[in-house]
């Protein structure tokens, strides 16, 4: 049986959305913007319309392009058209390593977004007082540390005389004793830097 032309046409639109399993209000904004249009004598081509969109579409979003077609039925019956196939497309990996032969537009596309998502996360945990400047933290690291130096430094002179008194030893060599030993001590923990990575 030779099949004319003609009969290869759907009529309306919503058919055509149907066989390939995307929304009418997806194919009506690719006719809008020129992506597919009508045949000349009134109707569409499926097949063709399909080609179009697989040609026009970004190919980060294909996925009702390359749908298979639902084969339409043969006659109206009671029970209800079957449900339109959908091709739903993999999760994207984290930031995708390209391969041997460059990165393919759709994993550099995803790195991008996943680059914009950490870029905005980073600002907003800076709004909120989570993130400070490097250089800021080691300078108050290095006040701290100092602080604390000087503190230790300054413990045996108000210590030792309580402390003489209690050893009965002589106050000035106690403290002179301590005071050398604490030096000592700070000297050898003298390397020891504060790295930030």
């Amino acid at each position: 049986m030779i099949v004319a032309a003609s009969d290869a046409l759907v009529p309306s639109q919503r058919e055509v959305a149907r066989r390939l399993g995307i929304s009418h209000t997806a194919l009506q904004k690719a006719a809008q913007s020129g992506r597919i249009a009508q045949e000349p004598g009134g109707g569409w081509d499926v097949e063709k319309v399909r080609a179009r969109l697989a040609a026009s579409s970004d190919p980060a979003r294909k996925t009702a392009a390359m749908v298979a077609p639902v084969p339409a039925q043969p006659s109206p019956s009671p029970s209800p058209p079957p449900r339109p196939a959908f091709v739903v497309p993999p999760m994207p990996e984290p930031l995708p390593t390209p391969s041997a032969g460059g990165s393919s537009f759709h994993n550099a596309r995803t790195a991008n977004e996943m680059l914009k998502a950490q870029e905005r996360k980073l600002r907003l945990d800076e709004r909120r007082g989570q993130l400070v400047e490097k250089a800021r933290a080691l300078m108050l690291v290095h006040r701290l540390a100092k602080e604390e130096r000087d503190a230790i430094l300054a413990w045996p002179a108000r210590i030792a005389a309580e402390l003489a008194a209690e050893l009965g030893v002589d106050a000035h060599r106690l403290q002179t004793l301590m005071d050398a030993r604490l030096r000592q001590h700070l000297a050898e923990r003298n390397d020891i830097r504060v790295a930030v990575a």
